[in-house]
Protein backbone atom coordinates (compact mmCIF):
# COMPACT_ATOMS: atom_id res chain seq x y z
CA UNK A 1 0.00 0.00 0.00
CA UNK A 2 1.37 3.40 -1.05
CA UNK A 3 -0.12 6.44 0.68
CA UNK A 4 0.58 10.09 0.05
CA UNK A 5 0.16 12.18 3.22
CA UNK A 6 -0.74 15.84 2.79
CA UNK A 7 -1.04 18.44 5.54
CA UNK A 8 -0.60 22.16 4.77
CA UNK A 9 0.28 24.74 7.39
CA UNK A 10 3.04 25.21 9.98
CA UNK A 11 5.02 22.18 11.16
CA UNK A 12 4.34 22.96 14.84
CA UNK A 13 0.56 22.92 14.37
CA UNK A 14 -1.15 20.12 16.30
CA UNK A 15 -2.75 18.75 13.12
CA UNK A 16 0.65 18.61 11.42
CA UNK A 17 2.00 16.73 14.42
CA UNK A 18 -0.94 14.36 14.15
CA UNK A 19 -0.12 13.71 10.49
CA UNK A 20 3.51 12.92 11.31
CA UNK A 21 2.53 10.57 14.13
CA UNK A 22 0.07 8.80 11.86
CA UNK A 23 2.70 8.41 9.12
CA UNK A 24 4.97 6.63 11.63
CA UNK A 25 2.17 4.30 12.68
CA UNK A 26 1.41 3.51 9.03
CA UNK A 27 5.08 2.74 8.34
CA UNK A 28 4.95 0.26 11.22
CA UNK A 29 2.04 -1.43 9.40
CA UNK A 30 4.08 -1.77 6.20
CA UNK A 31 2.55 1.20 4.42
CA UNK A 32 4.92 3.07 2.12
CA UNK A 33 4.59 6.85 2.46
CA UNK A 34 4.96 7.97 -1.14
CA UNK A 35 5.08 11.40 -2.78
CA UNK A 36 4.03 10.05 -6.18
CA UNK A 37 1.87 7.28 -7.66
CA UNK A 38 0.01 6.56 -4.40
CA UNK A 39 -2.86 4.13 -4.00
CA UNK A 40 -4.53 6.61 -1.65
CA UNK A 41 -4.04 10.29 -0.82
CA UNK A 42 -4.71 11.13 2.83
CA UNK A 43 -5.20 14.83 3.60
CA UNK A 44 -5.75 16.63 6.90
CA UNK A 45 -8.09 19.63 7.08
CA UNK A 46 -8.61 22.32 9.69
CA UNK A 47 -9.44 25.90 8.78
CA UNK A 48 -6.66 26.99 11.15
CA UNK A 49 -4.06 25.40 8.84
CA UNK A 50 -4.70 28.04 6.17
CA UNK A 51 -4.28 31.81 6.04
CA UNK A 52 -7.49 33.82 6.09
CA UNK A 53 -10.90 32.74 7.30
CA UNK A 54 -12.71 29.41 7.03
CA UNK A 55 -14.16 30.28 3.62
CA UNK A 56 -10.66 30.98 2.27
CA UNK A 57 -9.50 27.67 3.75
CA UNK A 58 -12.32 25.82 1.98
CA UNK A 59 -11.40 27.59 -1.29
CA UNK A 60 -7.76 26.54 -0.93
CA UNK A 61 -8.72 22.97 -0.10
CA UNK A 62 -11.09 22.52 -3.04
CA UNK A 63 -8.56 24.09 -5.44
CA UNK A 64 -5.90 21.66 -4.22
CA UNK A 65 -8.33 18.73 -4.47
CA UNK A 66 -9.13 19.50 -8.13
CA UNK A 67 -5.59 18.48 -9.10
CA UNK A 68 -5.44 15.31 -6.98
CA UNK A 69 -6.38 11.91 -8.45
CA UNK A 70 -8.86 9.75 -6.58
CA UNK A 71 -9.18 8.17 -4.11
CA UNK A 72 -8.78 10.75 -1.32
CA UNK A 73 -9.26 10.18 2.40
CA UNK A 74 -9.87 13.30 4.47
CA UNK A 75 -9.42 13.59 8.23
CA UNK A 76 -11.24 16.71 9.38
CA UNK A 77 -10.38 18.53 12.61
CA UNK A 78 -11.75 21.42 14.69
CA UNK A 79 -15.30 21.00 13.45
CA UNK A 80 -17.67 23.93 14.05
CA UNK A 81 -20.37 23.83 16.67
CA UNK A 82 -20.99 25.55 19.99
CA UNK A 83 -18.89 28.58 19.08
CA UNK A 84 -19.49 31.51 21.47
CA UNK A 85 -20.05 33.63 18.35
CA UNK A 86 -23.07 32.18 16.45
CA UNK A 87 -22.24 34.19 13.32
CA UNK A 88 -18.71 32.77 13.20
CA UNK A 89 -20.09 29.31 13.83
CA UNK A 90 -22.45 29.70 10.88
CA UNK A 91 -19.65 30.88 8.56
CA UNK A 92 -17.39 28.02 9.59
CA UNK A 93 -20.21 25.51 9.18
CA UNK A 94 -20.79 26.65 5.60
CA UNK A 95 -17.08 26.36 4.83
CA UNK A 96 -16.74 22.93 6.40
CA UNK A 97 -19.85 21.71 4.55
CA UNK A 98 -18.12 22.54 1.24
CA UNK A 99 -15.05 20.55 2.27
CA UNK A 100 -17.00 17.58 3.59
CA UNK A 101 -19.15 17.26 0.45
CA UNK A 102 -16.23 17.49 -2.01
CA UNK A 103 -16.32 13.78 -2.87
CA UNK A 104 -13.75 12.45 -0.42
CA UNK A 105 -13.91 9.68 2.18
CA UNK A 106 -14.31 11.49 5.49
CA UNK A 107 -12.71 10.46 8.80
CA UNK A 108 -13.22 12.07 12.22
CA UNK A 109 -11.60 11.31 15.55
CA UNK A 110 -14.59 11.03 17.89
CA UNK A 111 -18.27 10.04 17.89
CA UNK A 112 -19.47 13.54 18.69
CA UNK A 113 -17.53 14.81 15.66
CA UNK A 114 -19.32 12.22 13.53
CA UNK A 115 -22.61 13.65 14.83
CA UNK A 116 -21.52 17.12 13.69
CA UNK A 117 -20.58 15.87 10.23
CA UNK A 118 -23.89 14.05 9.91
CA UNK A 119 -25.75 17.21 10.91
CA UNK A 120 -23.88 19.22 8.26
CA UNK A 121 -24.05 16.72 5.40
CA UNK A 122 -26.53 13.96 6.20
CA UNK A 123 -23.72 11.40 5.85
CA UNK A 124 -22.04 9.42 8.63
CA UNK A 125 -18.22 9.54 8.45
CA UNK A 126 -15.72 6.93 9.60
CA UNK A 127 -14.60 7.30 13.23
CA UNK A 128 -10.96 6.47 14.03
CA UNK A 129 -9.61 7.77 17.33
CA UNK A 130 -6.65 10.10 17.54
CA UNK A 131 -3.45 8.12 18.02
CA UNK A 132 -1.30 8.38 21.08
CA UNK A 133 1.72 10.29 19.73
CA UNK A 134 5.21 8.98 20.30
CA UNK A 135 7.00 11.17 22.76
CA UNK A 136 10.62 12.09 22.12
CA UNK A 137 12.95 11.41 25.07
CA UNK A 138 12.75 14.46 27.34
CA UNK A 139 15.88 16.54 27.86
CA UNK A 140 16.74 18.51 31.04
CA UNK A 141 13.87 20.97 31.60
CA UNK A 142 14.30 24.75 31.41
CA UNK A 143 14.78 26.63 34.66
CA UNK A 144 11.17 27.88 34.70
CA UNK A 145 10.04 24.32 35.56
CA UNK A 146 12.15 24.28 38.73
CA UNK A 147 9.20 25.83 40.58
CA UNK A 148 5.61 24.49 40.85
CA UNK A 149 3.72 24.99 37.61
CA UNK A 150 0.35 24.46 35.97
CA UNK A 151 0.64 23.60 32.28
CA UNK A 152 -1.87 24.06 29.45
CA UNK A 153 -0.65 22.52 26.18
CA UNK A 154 -1.49 23.67 22.66
CA UNK A 155 -2.47 26.83 20.84
CA UNK A 156 -3.77 29.84 22.75
CA UNK A 157 -7.27 30.89 21.63
CA UNK A 158 -10.57 31.86 23.30
CA UNK A 159 -12.12 28.89 25.03
CA UNK A 160 -8.88 26.93 25.42
CA UNK A 161 -9.01 27.58 29.16
CA UNK A 162 -5.90 29.61 29.92
CA UNK A 163 -7.99 32.15 31.84
CA UNK A 164 -9.49 29.37 33.96
CA UNK A 165 -5.97 28.03 34.61
CA UNK A 166 -4.75 31.44 35.79
CA UNK A 167 -7.75 31.94 38.07
CA UNK A 168 -7.37 28.43 39.48
CA UNK A 169 -3.66 29.04 40.16
CA UNK A 170 -4.56 32.30 41.94
CA UNK A 171 -6.84 30.34 44.31
CA UNK A 172 -3.95 28.09 45.38
CA UNK A 173 -1.99 29.30 48.44
CA UNK A 174 1.31 28.72 46.58
CA UNK A 175 0.17 30.62 43.46
CA UNK A 176 2.01 28.33 41.00
CA UNK A 177 3.25 29.63 37.67
CA UNK A 178 0.93 28.99 34.72
CA UNK A 179 2.79 27.90 31.59
CA UNK A 180 1.17 27.94 28.14
CA UNK A 181 2.99 25.24 26.15
CA UNK A 182 2.58 26.74 22.69
CA UNK A 183 1.72 30.02 21.02
CA UNK A 184 -1.32 32.07 20.09
CA UNK A 185 -3.23 31.36 16.92
CA UNK A 186 -2.82 34.05 14.29
CA UNK A 187 -6.16 35.73 15.04
CA UNK A 188 -5.77 35.83 18.82
CA UNK A 189 -2.34 37.27 19.64
CA UNK A 190 -4.10 40.04 21.57
CA UNK A 191 -5.38 37.36 23.94
CA UNK A 192 -1.84 36.79 25.22
CA UNK A 193 -1.68 40.44 26.32
CA UNK A 194 -5.00 40.08 28.13
CA UNK A 195 -3.87 36.88 29.85
CA UNK A 196 -0.66 38.54 31.05
CA UNK A 197 -2.78 41.39 32.41
CA UNK A 198 -5.14 39.03 34.21
CA UNK A 199 -2.26 37.05 35.69
CA UNK A 200 -0.54 40.21 36.88
CA UNK A 201 -3.71 41.47 38.54
CA UNK A 202 -4.05 38.16 40.42
CA UNK A 203 -0.41 37.85 41.41
CA UNK A 204 0.22 34.81 39.19
CA UNK A 205 3.27 34.39 36.98
CA UNK A 206 2.27 33.52 33.40
CA UNK A 207 4.71 32.25 30.77
CA UNK A 208 4.11 31.53 27.08
CA UNK A 209 6.76 29.19 25.66
CA UNK A 210 6.04 29.91 21.99
CA UNK A 211 6.11 27.12 19.38
CA UNK A 212 7.76 23.92 20.64
CA UNK A 213 9.40 21.17 18.63
CA UNK A 214 8.54 17.57 19.42
CA UNK A 215 11.50 17.04 21.77
CA UNK A 216 10.88 20.39 23.48
CA UNK A 217 7.20 19.56 23.93
CA UNK A 218 8.04 16.14 25.40
CA UNK A 219 10.35 17.84 27.89
CA UNK A 220 7.71 20.38 28.88
CA UNK A 221 4.96 17.76 29.22
CA UNK A 222 7.18 15.75 31.53
CA UNK A 223 8.38 18.74 33.58
CA UNK A 224 5.06 20.48 34.35
CA UNK A 225 3.91 19.87 37.93
CA UNK A 226 0.16 19.89 37.24
CA UNK A 227 -1.09 19.12 33.71
CA UNK A 228 -4.42 20.81 33.03
CA UNK A 229 -6.86 20.55 30.10
CA UNK A 230 -9.54 23.12 31.01
CA UNK A 231 -11.30 23.63 27.64
CA UNK A 232 -15.06 23.34 28.01
CA UNK A 233 -15.72 22.75 24.32
CA UNK A 234 -13.28 20.84 22.12
CA UNK A 235 -13.60 18.90 18.88
CA UNK A 236 -10.93 16.26 19.55
CA UNK A 237 -7.95 17.25 21.62
CA UNK A 238 -4.46 16.46 20.39
CA UNK A 239 -3.21 18.29 23.48
CA UNK A 240 -4.95 15.79 25.74
CA UNK A 241 -3.50 12.91 23.74
CA UNK A 242 -0.02 14.40 24.13
CA UNK A 243 -0.38 14.43 27.91
CA UNK A 244 -1.47 10.78 27.86
CA UNK A 245 1.39 9.77 25.55
CA UNK A 246 3.79 11.44 27.98
CA UNK A 247 2.55 9.15 30.79
CA UNK A 248 0.66 11.95 32.47
CA UNK A 249 -2.82 11.74 33.97
CA UNK A 250 -4.04 15.32 33.48
CA UNK A 251 -6.85 17.23 35.18
CA UNK A 252 -9.49 17.51 32.45
CA UNK A 253 -12.74 19.45 32.21
CA UNK A 254 -15.65 17.21 31.28
CA UNK A 255 -16.82 17.67 27.69
CA UNK A 256 -17.93 15.42 24.85
CA UNK A 257 -14.42 14.40 23.88
CA UNK A 258 -12.97 13.88 27.35
CA UNK A 259 -15.95 11.69 28.29
CA UNK A 260 -15.24 9.53 25.23
CA UNK A 261 -11.63 9.19 26.36
CA UNK A 262 -12.78 8.10 29.82
CA UNK A 263 -15.11 5.52 28.23
CA UNK A 264 -12.09 3.95 26.51
CA UNK A 265 -9.88 4.13 29.59
CA UNK A 266 -11.58 5.13 32.87
CA UNK A 267 -8.28 5.92 34.62
CA UNK A 268 -6.68 7.91 31.83
CA UNK A 269 -7.50 11.33 33.33
CA UNK A 270 -8.77 13.11 36.43
CA UNK A 271 -12.15 14.35 35.18
CA UNK A 272 -13.99 17.27 36.77
CA UNK A 273 -17.15 19.15 35.84
CA UNK A 274 -16.19 22.43 34.20
CA UNK A 275 -18.43 24.52 36.49
CA UNK A 276 -17.29 22.78 39.68
CA UNK A 277 -14.61 25.17 40.93
CA UNK A 278 -14.20 23.30 44.21
CA UNK A 279 -13.50 20.03 42.39
CA UNK A 280 -10.84 21.68 40.22
CA UNK A 281 -9.25 23.36 43.23
CA UNK A 282 -9.10 20.07 45.12
CA UNK A 283 -7.55 18.20 42.17
CA UNK A 284 -5.07 21.00 41.51
CA UNK A 285 -4.02 21.19 45.15
CA UNK A 286 -3.43 17.42 45.20
CA UNK A 287 -1.47 17.52 41.93
CA UNK A 288 0.78 20.31 43.23
CA UNK A 289 1.43 18.47 46.53
CA UNK A 290 1.85 14.95 45.19
CA UNK A 291 4.04 14.50 42.13
CA UNK A 292 2.76 10.96 41.56
CA UNK A 293 -0.89 12.03 41.33
CA UNK A 294 -0.67 12.97 37.65
CA UNK A 295 2.03 10.53 36.54
CA UNK A 296 1.66 6.97 35.30
CA UNK A 297 4.17 4.19 34.67
CA UNK A 298 3.28 4.12 30.96
CA UNK A 299 0.73 5.53 28.52
CA UNK A 300 -2.76 3.99 28.67
CA UNK A 301 -3.82 1.10 26.46
CA UNK A 302 -5.13 2.47 23.20
CA UNK A 303 -6.72 1.35 19.96
CA UNK A 304 -4.46 0.29 17.07
CA UNK A 305 -5.03 3.44 15.04
CA UNK A 306 -2.50 2.54 12.34
CA UNK A 307 -4.21 -0.77 11.61
CA UNK A 308 -7.62 0.93 11.50
CA UNK A 309 -6.35 3.35 8.84
CA UNK A 310 -4.85 0.57 6.73
CA UNK A 311 -8.19 -1.26 6.79
CA UNK A 312 -9.95 1.92 5.68
CA UNK A 313 -7.46 2.55 2.86
CA UNK A 314 -7.94 -0.99 1.61
CA UNK A 315 -11.72 -0.66 1.61
CA UNK A 316 -11.44 2.63 -0.32
CA UNK A 317 -9.11 1.09 -2.91
CA UNK A 318 -11.33 -1.97 -3.27
CA UNK A 319 -14.34 0.30 -3.81
CA UNK A 320 -12.76 2.21 -6.71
Amino acid sequence: MRVRMHCPGPAHHGVARHARHLARLLADEGVRIAASDPDVVHVQFSDSLYPGDASAAADAFTQWLADVPEPVVLTVHDLPGNDPDPARDSRRSAAYRRVLTSGVTVVVSARHEADKVEALTGERPHVIPLPLPRSAPPSPPPALFAEPSVGVAGFIYPGKGHEEAIRAAARQPTRPRVVALGSATRDHRDLVVKLHGLAGSLGVRFTVTGPLGEAEMSTALAAVTAPLVPARQVSASGSLMSWLAGSRRPLVAANEFSREVVERNPRAVHLYEADDRDALDHLLSRALRDGAHTRTASPPRWEDVGKRHVELYQSVVDGC
